[in-house]
């Protein structure tokens, strides 16, 4: 059911949902490591800094790796958020790296 209601939503509501909660300065995990969220591009800027069609690209550095990589791969079940700055739980937690 979520494919039709995504159908029906505007392509900022679409970016949104795509994104997540990555924010500039989130930390978050997935099978193939652990990233902190350096930017987060919207419209002209995303087109620009991937050099195709779309509504949004994150600029991530892998944190073990150190590699930083411009994608607009969406946010899935897989994916899971360690820590949002500003927010109740990133303030005064360690960051729990998984291996």
């Amino acid at each position: 059911m979520r494919a039709l209601a995504f159908l029906n939503e505007s392509a900022a509501e679409r970016a949104e949902i795509e994104l997540g909660d990555r924010v500039e300065g989130a930390l978050y995990f997935n099978s193939t490591g652990t990233f902190e969220v350096l930017a987060v591009l919207r419209g002209e800027a995303a087109r620009q800094a991937l050099g195709r069609n779309v509504d949004w690209a994150v600029t991530t550095r892998h944190l073990h790796t150190g590699h930083e990589v411009t994608h607009c791969m969406a946010w899935t079940a897989s994916d899971h958020m360690i820590s949002v700055p500003n927010s109740p739980a990133s303030l005064g937690s360690p960051v729990v790296t998984p291996r």
